[in-house]
């Protein structure tokens, strides 16, 4: 709503709005004045803004507010499913398919008489059985999809963080 200045005697000029028409109001110097009409109020010279009037960036409102919970909602999953990640590449061995192969030739070399002939015994009797995949390309799935988890653990956490700064700090539509 636009300000008026309404002089007084001593000099001084309050600032009044058009809601304020047809009242009485007391000066610093303890004069009553009469505001004006509407009409007259319009009349009166407006109060200069000083300053451009402050773009409010932060207004909290309810959809800011879900964007934000949802945000930090989403940055702690993504650091436990980080964690979750992180913590499997961490207790599985990274074995190379040398130290595999060095493994299993000292298991076998540590074996005695008896127990190569046990083996040999159960392999002759049942065969060697279904084939399977070997410890190295275990691990080695295993470990690739510890760091696929990592990776997406950290990019949950990287957009939360992003999406709470820009809650925090974006702006708000202008209403021009």
């Amino acid at each position: 709503m636009s300000k008026y200045l309404l002089p007084c005697e001593c000099g001084k000029r309050i600032a009044i709005d058009a809601s304020q028409a047809g009242q009485q109001i007391a000066c610093e110097c303890g004069e009553l004045l009469e505001v004006p009409t509407l009409r007259g109020v319009r009349a009166l010279e407006p109060v200069p803004e000083t300053t451009p009037p402050l773009r409010q960036a932060g207004e909290w409102n309810s959809s800011r507010g879900v964007i934000f919970a949802g945000s930090l909602i989403l940055s702690v999953i993504g650091a436990a499913i980080s964690y979750f990640g992180y913590e499997g590449l961490q207790a599985t061995p990274n074995i190379t398919r040398e130290a595999e192969t060095e493994s299993f030739e000292k298991a076998i070399d540590d074996m005695s008489l008896d127990e190569v002939y046990e083996m040999w015994k159960e392999v002759r009797n049942h065969g060697l059985g279904p084939r399977g995949q070997n410890v190295f390309v275990n691990i080695r799935s295993f470990r690739a999809e510890r760091q696929r988890i990592l990776v997406i653990g950290i990019t949950l956490c990287l957009v939360g963080v992003l999406g709470a700064i820009g809650a925090t700090i974006g702006r708000r539509k202008s209403s021009a």
